[in-house]
């Protein structure tokens, strides 16, 4: 993930929550399994992407999503 964010700096903020500590927020989100990535706008989800990815395959993954190139 770190990567990831690296690579989407000044596009998007990449953030990682502890679902052990974070127990509420995760449940706010439904994550039922992780690593899974949510794609918010004002605080609700526009999609999610499951399971363990490379930075490469997230940053086209969230090209894709906002329709960028």
């Amino acid at each position: 993930m770190r990567k990831a964010a690296e690579l989407l700096v000044g596009q998007a903020a990449v953030l990682q929550i502890n679902t052990d500590t974070s127990p509420n927020l995760a449940s706010r989100f439904g994550v039922r399994g992780i690593p899974v990535l949510h794609l918010l706008k004002n605080g609700t989800t526009q999609a999610q992407l499951a399971g363990s990815r490379s930075a490469e395959s997230v940053v086209s993954w969230f090209h894709d999503m906002v329709g960028e190139d």
